[in-house]
């Protein structure tokens, strides 16, 4: 399996992404939230958002980067056929923080099947 996000593994037309967030369950914890959605497919698409409030476009993309990376560590180790959506809130926090609620949110979701 590629370890990179190709572009059928993003997540990017507005009717999907307000269709995981309309028929979705959510999982949250302290800084992050993922929105979870059967999509039917033999992969998974993932999106990444920040909240209005987050900070400035460089603290943004940061975090967005940090996150599809820890992404694309976690994706060989999920079930397939979910549309993903990663909810991302302010606030300082180290790369092995994120990873491990990362592992944490994505095993309550029911998604990951062998954890590290």
């Amino acid at each position: 399996m590629r370890e990179s996000l190709t572009k059928e593994e993003r997540l990017g037309r507005r009717t999907d992404i307000s269709r995981v967030f309309r028929e979705g369950t959510a999982v949250r914890c302290a800084g992050l939230q993922i929105r979870v959605a059967k999509n039917g497919l033999d992969f998974n698409r993932v999106a990444f958002t920040c909240v209005r409030r987050f900070g400035s476009a460089v603290q943004r993309n940061r975090a967005k980067r940090i996150a599809r990376e820890i992404y694309r560590k976690y994706k060989g180790n999920l079930y397939p056929g979910h549309d993903l959506i990663f909810v991302l809130y302010p606030g300082e926090k180290a790369y092995r923080d994120v990873k491990k609620q990362f592992g944490r949110l994505l095993s309550e979701a029911g998604l990951i099947h062998d954890t590290e």
